[in-house]
């Protein structure tokens, strides 16, 4: 696919910008067709703000982005800004969809980047005690070595759990006992016991991390999260905009995973089997269905069908509300189809861009995240994007030495090579740190006073070292991966009524056949949204001076999928030469009407 589009303005893409620099972006950019909305304030005094584009647009569906929800990938947010340029700077995409971007949901963690003294923490000014004592904020990580930067200390010591790695002395690693090998070290973040309550680094300035304090799986041991879901202001204003919002149909998020490239993954536990729903025995004599049995939900829905009153929509949300299946954790194999055409899809086009790939793999969406919460229960389709990633190491074939060496000897050395190996990781960010930033992405180990240890030495990876590349890489970065998104914005369901017939009876009685027809390449809802009952219904309303013999006035499509067709049929009483309306309703997609004339 090629977008033919670049973004021509005076901003400027070869910098990262600070949070008063993107709002300043933000004004400019909402004029005309464009609406800057503030929808909270972050616990450190920094506006939250959506720029709307499309904002003369009513009736539309709409897609929202979100970008560098834990504050400390700025790449992200330069990625949300060059959208915003891309959109604004054609028509092509703006047409019949509403845009809504924000760039900085996390603008206190994301000044940390900025500031004289960078930690690479996620989190916002939120107030935490996070030691549970009688202050906050009161013992965060100190700069031990004078460089600006929070890494590590490893601290000799008989206690200590780990070594020096002997493939690379820059890298510390676990002892391992069952290979005879004896710790040597205790390694823990830079800095110093402020608050003389024996633990270090334990309650640092902030916070929340904005990024991992949505509902879905909030993960309510990590005091990062808070104590629930929303309770940073950041979190709750951005759902409450959102669900403020029911046109919006598709969700991007810009950060460290990548469901464009690698589908969202399952294997959680404590998900609800919907292949083999087991119906309890106090339901299974109401249903005729027999308890020692399994059954799909497909199956279950029919079931339930038979007992429940005429014209009740029974779905997937209503089976699983009913006998208490539990919340999805895991991907519907239906959205996985989709999920995994489109990074296939991605993979060729980057290919033809002769964008490489072979780079370390993305972060899995974390446990309260924003790209998890979107497609869990907006149950909308969820896409996000990872803009840089560093490059693996591409290992050279071994020679083999000894071609007569036996199997055995082969083996041994091979485990031997495999006990000391470096991980994949390791090896790409060090030859990164390396040969692109001369080596200043690994702070090598210098001895520093400490008042709490006699021997220590401070060093190991830079903050941001994986996620933020030099700023004259941005453009391409940019240019090369947004335009896919574009793409995706053009594959949103769409509706329209493909056919119609109308059928005399006799006696002034018509039977009234509509086709709707979903013309976009995604299912609505996706299996998802079915399950969960969260989009908004589309609606197939008839209206007109007429007797409803068979159907209803305002049926709900219920489920369609990508380039598919649904027949739904009335029987009606009319005067001949009549005509009716009929209509697609719904407050997603845009409204269809059409006249339909009766005997004619």
């Amino acid at each position: 696919m090629s977008s033919g589009l670049k973004a021509q303005s005076d901003t400027e893409f070869g910098k990262y910008h600070t949070n008063r620099e993107i709002q300043q972006l933000l004004k400019e950019f909402s004029s005309g067709n464009a609406k800057l909305h503030t929808i909270a304030e972050s616990p450190g005094g920094e506006p939250i703000t959506v720029l709307e584009i499309g904002a003369n647009l009513s009736d539309v569906p709409a897609i929202f982005v979100g970008a560098n929800f834990e504050g400390n990938v700025p790449l992200a947010s330069e990625g949300a800004l060059y959208l915003a340029k891309l959109l604004l700077d054609s028509t092509a995409y703006t047409e019949d969809v509403k845009w809504y971007i924000m760039p900085q949901p996390n603008p206190d963690a994301a000044a940390v980047y900025f500031s004289s003294l960078k930690t690479g923490v996620a989190t916002n000014l939120f107030k935490i005690n996070n030691d549970g004592d009688e202050a906050t904020d009161e013992d965060g990580p100190d700069d031990l070595n004078g460089d600006g930067l929070i890494t590590q200390m490893r601290i000799k010591s008989i206690e200590g759990n780990y070594i020096v790695s002997e493939k690379d002395a820059r890298l510390m690693k676990k002892a391992d006992k069952k290979e005879g090998e004896r710790g040597e070290y205790k390694v823990m973040t830079e800095g110093i016991d402020n608050d003389k309550d024996g633990k270090f680094n334990e309650d640092g300035i902030g916070g929340i991390n904005v990024g991992i304090a949505f509902p879905h799986l909030f993960p309510y041991e990590n005091k990062e999260a808070g104590l629930f879901a929303g309770q940073t202001p950041e979190v709750y204003g951005i759902m409450r905009f959102i669900y403020d919002r029911p046109e919006i149909s598709m969700v991007y998020t810009l950060g460290t995973s990548n469901f464009c490239l690698v589908p969202p993954k399952g294997g959680r536990k404590g998900d609800a089997n919907l292949k083999q729903i087991k119906i309890p025995r106090r339901y299974a004599s109401m249903l005729n269905a027999d308890a020692s049995k399994t059954y799909t939900m497909d199956e279950a829905i029919e079931l339930f069908k038979t007992v429940v009153s005429p014209g009740t929509d029974v779905t997937a949300s209503l089976v699983a509300s009913y006998l208490s299946l539990g919340p999805a954790t895991n991907p519907l194999e239906d959205d996985l189809v989709f999920y995994k055409k489109y990074a296939e899809d991605y993979k060729k086009y980057l290919k033809a861009k002769n964008f490489s790939t072979e780079t370390l793999d993305p972060t899995p969406a974390k446990d309260g995240s924003f790209e998890l919460w979107a497609y869990y229960h907006l149950g909308v389709p969820s896409f996000s994007m990872q803009l840089f990633s560093v490059p693996k190491v591409k290992e050279e074939a071994k020679k083999e030495d000894d071609k007569e060496a036996s199997d055995d000897k082969k083996k041994k050395e091979e485990k031997s090579e495999k006990k000391d190996e470096l991980s994949e990781k390791d090896k790409a960010l060090l030859a990164y740190s390396d040969a692109e930033l001369d080596g200043a992405g690994f702070v090598a180990w210098t001895k520093v006073n400490h008042p709490d240890f006699d021997e220590v030495e401070v060093g190991g990876y830079a903050p941001y070292l994986e996620t933020t590349p030099k700023a004259e890489k941005i453009d391409s970065l940019l240019a090369t991966q947004l335009p896919w998104l574009l793409h995706l914005s053009e594959e949103l369901p769409e509706f329209a009524i493909a056919d119609k017939e109308v059928t005399d009876m006799g006696g002034g009685i018509y039977k009234l056949e509509l086709f709707v027809a979903n013309n976009g390449a995604l299912p609505y809802p996706i299996s998802m949204g079915q399950r969960n009952g969260q989009p908004a219904p589309v609606i197939l309303t008839l209206d007109g001076d007429m007797e409803l013999l068979e159907g209803k006035p305002r049926t709900p499509v219920g489920a369609i999928g990508a380039n598919q067709v649904k027949k739904y049929t009335w029987l009606l009483k009319a005067s001949k030469n009549k005509s009716i309306t009929a209509g697609i309703e719904s407050t997603v997609f845009t409204d269809v009407v059409e006249q339909i004339k009766i005997g004619g």
